[in-house]
Order: structure tokens, then C-alpha cells, then sequence
């Protein structure tokens, strides 16, 4: 089965919780969950989702390692974009149990958008077994 999640997001830079919306679409069933993100100044991260300051943090660190003003030779204006995208990357596999996605304790999805405010989309892929 392939399932579309929709991620509307409001900033330039925000990572957006999206484990709810995963499991909402995941079968009763044990298997791997493939999430697929299609955009090239986008990412997907697995990351502690209890502390909000863990998501400005990862953030503020983004922004450091690919600063707004730097002689980039893509001048469409979004390069930090894409070298954040590059650090993230844009696919994920996880395990399934039952339902429900196997994180630790602390762990949620993470939409990152790193050149919004977009509408995105996240492809999800589950295979029994």
C-alpha cells in the first residue's frame, strides 16, 4: 500500500512532528514502514519529540553548518536548503509492530523543512512481514 501524508508548513525552518499522522495510516500488522520524502530542500528525522527545545537546537546547528550568507554557486536563494536536505536525507525505514511504529521512548518523526513556508508531501510504503 502506498499512503500520501501532507505536511503544511509555516516557517522557513521547522521540523514538524509527524508520528501521529504515520500511524494513523499503518495496519494492525508487523512489518517496515518506508517514508519517502520527494522534496530536495526537505528531510526526515527520527529525534527526541518530549523537549522542544531538542528540535531548536538541531535547528540552530542546521543553521550554523549551512549559513543563509555563503558565496553558494546555486543562486536560486535556497541553498542552505539543500545542503540541510543533504544532512538529513530524504528516506526513513522503520520497524512495526502491531500498529505501531518501533521508537524508544523519547523518539518521534520528524518532517524537516528547510526552505518553507510549503506544502510537502511524505510518501509512506508498508510491507507485511
Amino acid at each position: 500500500m502506498l499512503e500520501v501524508i501532507n505536511v503544511k508548513t509555516t516557517r522557513k525552518t521547522e521540523l514538524i512532528d509527524i508520528t501521529h499522522e504515520i500511524e494513523k495510516l499503518l495496519p494492525n500488522k508487523d512489518g517496515i514502514c518506508i517514508l519517502f520524502n520527494p522534496h530536495t530542500t526537505a528531510g526526515l528525522i527520527v529525534n527526541e519529540g518530549a523537549d522542544p527545545s531538542v528540535k531548536e537546537d538541531i535547528l540552530a546547528i542546521f543553521s550554523q553548518l549551512a549559513p543563509e550568507k555563503f558565496p553558494y554557486k546555486h543562486l536560486e536563494g535556497n541553498s542552505p536548503g539543500h545542503v540541510k536536505s543533504a544532512l538529513t536525507g530524504p528516506t526513513l525505514i522503520l520497524i512495526v509492530e502491531k500498529g505501531k511504529l518501533l521508537l524508544g521512548t523519547w523518539q518521534k518523526v520528524f518532517f524537516a523543512e528547510y526552505d518553507g513556508p510549503r506544502n510537502r508531501k511524505v510518501f509512506l510504503k508498508f510491507i507485511e512481514g
